[in-house]
């Protein structure tokens, strides 16, 4: 089932709301300061998905001149299996085909098997591994999405 939900970049009042998903979502969540800082990057693509007002999801990407990488995707608990991470990454990528971008790059836990096959459902691909890239020693595996 797909949640009616908007996408929207990410502004200075969704920060709160951000920051609650991502304390749900990570072990080490951002500062809300460095949040608030992200909505005025100039290389930062940062968008929520919003239903009924309310933040559900968040991704962050920082991109160059013809390459991204995805930083954080989050999705609170009752939202997930809604398509609203699947809207997120989507959405981004339109975004990032506007500004030229030809490249997406991420890092996903080895053990995050739902996220690794929603990315693969997108046609990212898997490159390498990164081993104990995450602060608890987990390996990370690098995808890659030529768009």
């Amino acid at each position: 089932m797909n949640l009616m939900i908007d996408i929207t970049e990410m502004k200075p009042q969704h920060v709160n709301e951000v920051y609650s998903i991502s304390e749900e979502a990570f072990p080490l969540p951002w500062a809300k300061d460095e949040l608030v800082r992200e909505t005025v990057n100039p290389n930062a693509l940062n968008l929520v998905a919003l239903h009924e007002g309310k933040v559900v999801g968040y991704v962050q990407c920082w991109y160059t001149l013809d390459s991204a990488d995805i930083i954080n995707v989050a999705v609170a608990s009752a939202y997930k299996r809604q398509g609203v991470g699947h809207r997120l990454v989507r959405d981004l990528i339109l975004h990032l085909k506007e500004r030229n971008v030809e490249n997406v790059f991420l890092e996903v836990r080895v053990s995050n098997l739902p996220a690794q096959r929603l990315y693969k459902s997108m046609g990212f691909i898997t490159l390498s591994k990164r081993e104990r890239y995450y602060v608890n020693g987990e390996d990370a595996l690098v995808m890659n999405l030529q768009i």
